[in-house]
């Protein structure tokens, strides 16, 4: 039961420390927030047939509102989704294992107050030339792959 308890604590302040994050670099422009014309489950309907259409795959997702729910937050949609192409992963991996860090790319999913529903990702070109300056092309790559897919789930 201490091991259950200490694990959801340190959950919480992981997803704490994302979210306060998130907030600090709102402004920041590598950070694309999409507004949704759809309602919050309809949006990851739509998101999981675009990334499919765009051949690449969800290879997980985290649904943070039930995650948060269990601290009494009560959101009406909070999912983080980890969307990548094994194939473009093995070339990346193979110029450099750091590209970890960045990829699959990681897109979320929220329902706001009011019920408007957003995408949000931050550019994985720019995390990537992080890495490496290698990785701009394959980068730039990557980000018409997320755009076009967050594009086509909004609307």
């Amino acid at each position: 039961m201490m091991i259950k308890r200490t694990f959801y604590a340190l959950l919480l302040l992981v997803v704490t420390s994302v979210a306060s994050t998130s907030v600090a670099f709102a402004q920041d422009p590598s950070f694309v927030k999409v507004k949704s014309d759809n309602g919050f489950n309809e949006t990851v309907s739509a998101l999981k047939s675009s990334v499919k259409s765009h051949q690449m795959m969800v290879m997980g997702n985290m649904n943070q509102a039930k995650v948060l729910s269990m601290t009494g937050l009560q959101l009406d949609g909070a999912q983080t989704f980890f969307v990548g192409a094994p194939a473009m992963g093995k070339k990346a991996f193979g110029m450099n294992p750091a590209a970890g860090a960045v990829l699959p790319t990681r897109i979320y999913v929220w329902a706001a107050k009011g019920g408007q529903t957003y995408i949000g990702y931050f550019k994985p070109s720019e995390q990537l030339t992080a890495i490496s300056p290698k990785f701009e092309q394959a980068g730039m790559m990557v980000d018409k792959k997320v755009d076009a897919i967050v594009s086509q789930a909004a609307h």
